[in-house]
């Protein structure tokens, strides 16, 4: 099975999937949706952990945990649980953890890493635990069903048609980029301009998502650039790592990070977009 063809089906698998999940359990903020979110950022950043592993920077096993952490305790804020400041009071806990396993080293060699490893703990907390808060975020707005299958569809389009349009179109305008030479101008230009086609079909039948054509349009522009940049920035960390993919579990992705690199980076600026709408 070639590598469009694997990337293909784990998409039609992928999104029914999800999309199952979304519709099916809406119950309590979308609770399951959530805890998948809690699984993911758990996965995503034990391989954000094992990057800097293979660069000889070792970091504490707890902190995948307290990644994972993020988006739980965003969903406890919405549910009324926890007070709204409970996000900073908990990085700022994780920082002092970080700084705190450091002090109680007991080599004075070992002081050396000190600063590359709290760095690197610091950066496997927050790629992809922070971003992914925002998702969790529209689960408590209007309509938060078929808004996050609007996010994630506009994200797997922009994905889906750049890959496509750039394997089949795109190998003489290729090397644009350094960090993934195989990456094309015409895939970026299909997927960009895909996602807002499909944004403004969108908002044809469900006017009540973007409430307006420019926002439609600004989701799609906004969508079609964090998507690529996502992308992008998750490249330069596999290949300062030396590796093709960040793991194995999907056919044709590669690992969690593989996958939602686009979605952790679009996610801020769709919440935006979905928060400030009256």
């Amino acid at each position: 099975m070639s590598s469009l063809q694997s990337r293909l089906l784990t998409f039609g698998i992928g999104v029914p999937g999800i999309t199952a999940v979304i519709l099916a359990f809406p119950h309590m903020n979308h609770i399951l949706f959530n805890l998948l979110a809690v699984v993911f950022i758990w996965l995503g950043a034990k391989e954000t952990v094992k990057l800097f592993s293979m660069k000889g920077i070792q970091v504490p096993g707890v902190i995948p945990f307290c990644a994972a952490l993020l988006p739980a305790i965003q969903w406890l804020i919405i549910r009324g649980l926890l007070p709204q400041i409970s996000i900073e009071y908990f990085t700022a806990l994780t920082l002092m953890i970080i700084l705190a396993i450091e002090v109680f080293r007991q080599e004075e060699k070992s002081l050396e890493g000190a600063l590359l490893r709290s760095a690197a703990s610091f950066f496997s907390f927050i790629y992809p635990g922070f971003f992914t808060i925002f998702a969790t975020r529209i689960t408590a707005l209007p309509h938060p069903g078929i808004r996050l299958l609007v996010f994630l569809l506009l994200v797997f389009t922009n994905d889906t048609a750049a890959y496509i349009f750039g394997s089949l179109f795109g190998r003489r305008s290729r090397k644009l980029f350094v960090a993934s030479p195989n990456k094309s101008i015409v895939g970026f230009v299909s997927g960009f301009l895909f996602t807002i086609l499909i944004a403004m079909i969108i908002n044809f039948f469900l006017p009540y998502v973007f409430s307006s054509v420019c926002r439609t349009v600004l989701a799609g522009v906004l969508i079609g650039i964090a998507g690529i940049l996502g992308d992008l920035a998750e490249s330069v960390l596999k290949r300062s790592a030396l590796i093709k993919d960040s793991g194995d579990l999907f056919p044709g992705r590669g690992g969690i990070l593989d996958s939602i690199d686009s979605i952790i980076y679009s996610a801020p600026f769709v919440y935006l977009i979905f928060s400030t709408i009256v």
